[in-house]
């Protein structure tokens, strides 16, 4: 903890006792192979999810793509959780393919 922080005496940091699944709003998750618009959400879908920051410089420099981040950042990523964004994008898949 740092008293520099400017929240250090009003929030506090604790660490999850129980699992949560983390649920994003909205429509379905962005596909990584739909084309460069669909791409760049896709990328900062799983960067926000699988890629521990505390604030989005963490995550992405101005000017930098999602995209481009993602690939700079993809190292970070734990293997467990490449499975795990694998198993979206196959949920995702077959939704579409469903409707």
């Amino acid at each position: 903890l740092d008293e520099r922080h400017p929240q250090y005496e009003t929030h506090i940091l604790r660490k999850r006792t129980v699992w949560v699944v983390p649920v994003l709003l909205g429509g379905r998750i962005p596909r990584a192979d739909r084309g460069p618009e669909e791409r760049e959400a896709w990328a900062r879908c799983m960067l926000l999810l699988f890629v521990p920051w505390r604030s989005p410089q963490d995550l992405k420099s101005p000017g930098e793509s999602w995209w481009n981040a993602y690939e700079r950042l993809g190292d970070r990523i734990q293997p467990i959780h490449r499975v795990i964004i694998g198993n979206m994008n196959v949920l995702t898949e077959c939704k579409d393919a469903r409707d």
